[in-house]
């Protein structure tokens, strides 16, 4: 934590109590609490990364790093049994006081990036429904929800989910399908054998949330710019189980784009295909990314950053490095060094090809480069 970062917290008065259990206790039956991260040094907060259901999410590093980076707030409650309709005013009565002790007005109506697992991934798909033009972009993770009205379907979603957490695979391809019939900005993405956890859900969500800020978030109090759907990618996921997935522009996509899920940009596209790789023969050993217990390393533009890959491949090809759509290099003997001269977040995968045609990808470990 930087020495001059700024933490506060509040409780809002609900208008009905919360169901009464051991999640909803947290602040009383009758207040949801609240608590805030302001990174130092930022004159402005562009808008908060706001996860609706764990208090703690606002002293979580990798997010910091991600906050420092847009120039963003973490905005954490715990919402657990109250009801959703109140969402909106409590939601705005936090901020308004976490404006008058920050000095920071522009915390007022903010604009918000949504995270949160299991009930608070509902609860993020339920606060994009009640306030879409709040909502930049939103990552839900192990429950099987997706944008239900007309207004959430403009907004860059990516539900993430475990192949083994109940029927959550078969509901979301569902839903998929449903959604993006509608011209949803919709996508789902499986962690192949795990079940009821957040796992590595970031190093894709880091790259979905960073293209939606780019493309949609102006000035503070200016209205969020839309998507059309065309201008994003789309992913076919019909032979992803074979780990053969295919990532297009919207207007080069040869599948069928009502059942394909969509991606804002070619590098979250990318990220995904190699995030959801079924039985990767190709691993990581360095660079670590995001999950799993992994060390968070923040490194600086310019810097020389190693990238290895685990043991020994039996490919045909060259192992290609990537950082979403874009090739750094390939490896010799194992390694490669790169640099990347800009800050930012970077989906580092490996690629290469067998002697029968298949392409092989490692999962993507996202890093953060700051300035």
């Amino acid at each position: 934590m930087a020495a001059e970062d700024a933490y506060f917290k509040t409780e809002v008065k609900l208008q009905s109590p919360k169901k009464d259990s051991s999640r909803s206790r947290e602040g009383g039956l009758e207040h949801v609490p609240f608590r805030i991260w302001l990174p130092e040094g930022v004159k402005t907060i562009r808008g908060v990364i706001f996860n609706p259901m764990y208090t703690d999410a606002v002293t979580q590093q990798h997010w910091q790093a991600a906050g420092r980076h847009w120039k963003f707030g973490i905005l954490s409650s715990n919402f657990f049994g109250a009801k959703s309709q109140e969402f909106p005013r409590v939601i705005d009565m936090a901020l308004e006081t976490f404006s008058q002790e920050s000095g920071h007005a522009e915390l007022v109506g903010a604009k918000m990036c949504l995270v949160g697992m299991s009930a608070g991934a509902g609860n993020c798909t339920r606060i994009a429904e009640l306030m879409p033009e709040r909502t930049i972009a939103v990552g839900p993770v192990c429950l099987e929800v997706g944008p239900r009205n007309a207004a959430s379907m403009a907004i860059p979603t990516m539900t993430v989910f475990g192949e083994r957490d109940g029927k959550q695979y078969e509901i979301l391809t569902t839903k998929l399908q449903e959604v993006r019939a509608q011209g949803g900005l919709f996508g789902i993405a499986v962690q192949w054998r795990r079940r009821h956890e957040f796992g590595q859900a970031n190093n894709l969500l880091f790259p979905l949330f960073d293209a939606a800020i780019r493309e949609r978030l102006g000035e503070p109090g200016e209205a969020l710019k839309a998507y059309s759907e065309s201008s994003g990618w789309l992913g076919d996921l019909s032979n992803w189980r074979e780990g053969n997935t295919v990532v297009a522009r919207f207007d080069e996509f040869k599948g069928d784009k009502a059942s394909a899920c969509w991606f804002p940009d070619a590098n979250t596209a990318r990220a995904w295909q190699a995030f959801v790789a079924t039985e990767p023969k190709l691993k990581l050993a360095s660079p670590p990314g995001l999950g799993d217990k992994q060390p968070l390393i923040i490194h600086n533009a310019g810097e020389e950053i190693e990238v290895r890959v685990a043991g020994s491949p039996n490919v045909s090809s060259p192992i290609e490095v990537y950082a979403g759509a874009t090739k750094l290099g390939e490896l010799k003997e194992g390694r490669l060094t790169v640099e990347l001269s800009k800050p930012g977040f970077f989906p580092i995968f490996l690629q290469a090809s067998t002697a029968d045609g298949r392409i092989l990808r490692s999962r993507p470990n996202t890093i953060t480069v700051q300035r």
